[in-house]
């Protein structure tokens, strides 16, 4: 009696295809957000090729300056991704010490920051200042921005 019953009842014959249905437009749904969702970001890194404070160039990271007052400074970076590829137009920054100097990058990832040259402002070491540290700021489409608070050391001598 009770086994007639329930072959005679299709209310619930609907429910499985309902399912079925939702499940197929959710999966739909997602594969739409993630086809939407952009390519994951890389970390930028940053050399220093070269400093050149007034005529005297050095290599490294760290350079002399003689006497207190404003200096030119010229620093060349070279900027590349995670497998050593340049990376072009960058946006590379330098300030500290008062100076500020900005430039993009070319197609080999190197750029020449001037300091108290066209595009910025000169250096300023005071007489009871031993060092002045210069923060270095990378941004590029697609990398993480790169910085660092303390990419350049310039140190003050008598001569």
């Amino acid at each position: 009696m009770l086994a007639s019953k329930f072959r005679k009842d299709e209310k619930a014959i609907e429910l499985p295809i309902n399912i079925v249905v939702m499940l197929v437009v959710g999966m739909v749904a997602l594969a739409a957000l993630l086809a939407i969702i952009p390519k994951s970001k890389e970390n930028l890194s940053v050399d220093i090729l070269e400093i050149t404070v007034g005529n005297k160039s050095s290599n490294g990271s760290s350079a002399k300056v003689i006497g207190a007052g404003d200096h030119y400074i010229k620093v060349d970076v070279r900027v590349y991704d995670k497998n050593n590829n340049p990376v072009e137009k960058a946006s590379v920054t330098m300030s500290g010490g008062g100076g500020f100097g900005a430039e993009q990058t070319d197609e080999d990832g190197e750029a020449t920051l001037r300091l108290g040259g066209e595009k910025g402002t000169r250096v300023t070491l005071r007489p009871n200042q031993q060092t002045v540290e210069l923060k270095l700021v990378a941004k590029a489409n697609g990398f993480y921005d790169y910085e660092d608070e303390k990419a350049v050391l310039l140190y003050q001598t008598k001569k």
